[in-house]
């Protein structure tokens, strides 16, 4: 008995232990569900939180398009504080119109109009405007907001101009108006209809190389003066042509011209360019049946059509814009230390003095007096304005020697010109560039060179001649604060002198003397262009030739290189920034004057030099972005 109670009482202790495994289980199985529920709850607000984040950035985008659509719809919005638009009202210190101090609220736009779900997209932006007038660009902070989270990104808003190009041409063929493309005896030789499609008439009957007229001619067939793009030449940078580009090599096997960024032209059989680089050739330049001509690298860029594009005449607006304004030809050398040295001798502005016209915030530059203007004055760069010259009432004549001034030994004009009349053993020289009308001492000449610290734009009335390096006191980096253009009415000019002499004569013993025909044209005894250490190197650059850190911008005529067919090899013209021209100008004819390296400053995307001219009916577009940290008093 005792035995059958020990085996009952064992069965007994073992009652229930599958219902503790059963229990124990379910426990385990519980526990791996709600972790597996948690790692979806999880996964969801991971999921949720991506959605936005991304509609944030959204968000923000919106409230960019938002801003350029009114500043589109009324060019002066943003520069004044728009009281009644809640994505601009903010804390602040500084006094305004609104009434807003450092207590207000952040204002907030719904991105879809009359939403009020705080959880839905809004955005909310911060607007710079300060340099609006200056560089045509206005900085725009705009943040996004959908459920809590913010995006906020930094933008630059600015209107299109030929500085968004390394090079841009109305047309490709010579300027009518240089003297060295076409004489005056072959301007009168010329027909009606060749004066007509040369732009001897002016640009308006002038003909693009794609372009019929009503006789169903082009103007390949009337002789115009082409000008062609050489094997050395290198563009780096995009480029546009209303015209037709003329590319060709000099001698069999010799590198193709190369376009390193996309090239745009407005003829119409680019609309279908190919897919080869010899295709590119066939259909987006200008065609012929010489083996050397019409042949370009564009390194794997495909070229494409584009509608043309136009620059207004707008130089006459400079005669108003901020900063030092002078009559009859001056010179300039810029310094490093942010100064430069004028000269405006009293013999070429006839005692006007200059003019100082303050910026819109009331700052304003000194402009030096007419006592030091004759000497060189030493004068603070007019940053962020501009330095202009206008022509003045003096007398219409040939600038003697000195005149335009300059430092000791590189005054000018060279030579020995002093306008005497001619006599017995009477000589003098003269540099043959003066000789042109265009040039006389009351135009609005400009000659310019040095070391650039600052912002400023050079402007003339007449012409920019550029006298040696324009170099960027920082160097040609993203990071330079330095900005230059150069605009002309007439032309932008690199200072190329010819010397000439000329002597007395008389046609018999006691007749009158008068001077004779110039003779012996050779360089200078002095070499020029002046060149300037290039800070980004450390040493002149280029090695051989002229640098030109700026944008650069003709209104009715060209960028060229004073007697460009003589002289031998100049070396390279390197432009550090962009070019527009309504005639393409010469630089070069065979082995004479200088090769071409075009390199577009990036800077150029999002900012300009100041009172820069801009495309005709040119709209308000993104010019730059990117993201940056949502600042603290904008998260509410």
């Amino acid at each position: 008995m005792r035995l059958m109670r020990t085996r009952l009482g064992a069965r007994h202790d073992d009652t229930g232990a599958g219902l503790v495994l059963v229990v124990g289980s379910m426990m385990v199985l519980t526990m791996l569900a709600l972790t597996a529920l948690a790692s979806v709850t999880a996964s969801e607000r991971l999921a949720r939180h991506s959605q936005d984040y991304q509609a944030a950035a959204a968000a923000a985008q919106a409230g960019v398009e938002e801003f350029i659509s009114r500043v589109n719809r009324e060019d002066s919005y943003g520069s004044t504080i728009d009281c009644l638009n809640p994505a601009w009202r903010a804390p602040t210190t500084t006094a305004n119109s609104c009434g807003w101090n450092a207590a207000t609220t952040v204002g907030w736009a719904p991105v879809v109009p009359g939403e009020t779900d705080p959880a839905a997209a809004w955005f909310h932006y911060s607007v710079d405007a300060s340099r609006k007038t200056a560089e045509g660009s206005i900085l725009l902070t705009v943040t996004g907001r959908v459920n809590g989270v913010y995006r906020t990104v930094e933008t630059a808003v600015g209107k299109g101009g030929s500085t968004d190009y390394v090079y841009y041409t109305d047309f490709e063929s010579a300027d009518p108006a240089n003297i060295q493309a076409y004489t005056a005896a072959e301007k009168a030789s010329m027909s009606a209809a060749q004066r007509n499609a040369c732009g001897i008439n002016g640009h308006s009957n002038a003909l693009y190389w794609w372009k019929k007229n009503a006789a169903n001619q082009t103007r390949s067939s009337y002789g115009c003066e082409e000008i062609t793009f050489i094997d050395g030449d290198r563009l780096d940078g995009q480029v546009h042509t209303n015209d037709t580009i003329f590319a060709s090599i000099r001698t069999s096997g010799a590198p193709k011209p190369s376009f390193l960024e996309p090239v745009t032209t407005s003829d119409e059989r680019c609309r279908t360019p190919g897919t080869t680089n010899s295709q590119w050739e066939d259909r987006c330049l200008r065609p012929s049946t010489n083996s050397l001509n019409g042949l370009a690298n564009f390194n794997s860029k495909p070229p494409s059509y584009k509608d043309p594009l136009y620059l207004d005449d707008t130089s006459a607006e400079f005669v108003n814009h901020p900063g030092c304004h002078y009559y009859g030809s001056t010179r300039v050398i810029f310094r490093s230390n942010g100064r430069m040295t004028v000269w405006n001798k009293r013999v070429n502005n006839n005692n006007t003095a200059p003019v100082s016209i303050a910026a819109p915030d009331g700052t304003q530059r000194g402009c030096g007096t007419l006592d030091q203007l004759d000497a060189g004055a030493d004068l603070e760069i007019p940053d962020d304005m501009v330095l202009y010259v206008g022509a003045s009432s003096a007398p219409m004549r040939e600038c003697y020697k000195g005149e335009i001034g300059g430092p000791t030994g590189r005054a000018l004009p060279l030579g020995t010109y002093t306008g005497a009349a001619a006599g017995s053993g009477g000589t003098y020289q003269r540099d043959v560039n003066m000789e042109e009308p265009t040039k006389a001492c009351s135009r609005g000449n400009l000659y310019a060179e040095g070391i650039v610290n600052g912002h400023v734009t050079l402007a003339a009335a007449e012409s920019v001649i550029v006298t040696g390096d324009l170099v960027l006191a920082d160097g040609r980096t993203e990071g330079s604060s330095d900005l230059l253009g150069l605009v002309a009415t007439n032309s932008v000019e690199v200072f190329h002198p010819r010397m000439v002499t000329v002597n007395a004569t008389r046609n018999y013993v006691g007749a009158p003397w008068y001077w004779g025909n110039p003779s012996g044209e050779s360089d200078p005894s002095t070499d020029w262009p002046t060149r300037y250490t290039d800070p980004t190197t450390s040493s002149y650059f280029p090695s051989s030739g002229v640098q030109i850190a700026g944008s650069i911008q003709t209104l009715q005529h060209s960028f060229l290189v004073q007697k460009h067919s003589v002289g031998g090899a100049l070396g390279t013209l390197y432009v550090y920034g962009s070019i527009a021209q309504r005639w393409r100008g010469i630089v070069g004819q065979g082995t004479n004057g200088y090769t071409k390296s075009y390199n577009y400053d990036k800077r150029l995307r999002y900012a300009s030099p100041p009172y820069f001219p801009r495309w005709a009916n040119a709209e308000w577009s993104l010019r730059y972005t990117g993201e940056t940290t949502t600042p603290d008093e904008v998260r509410t």
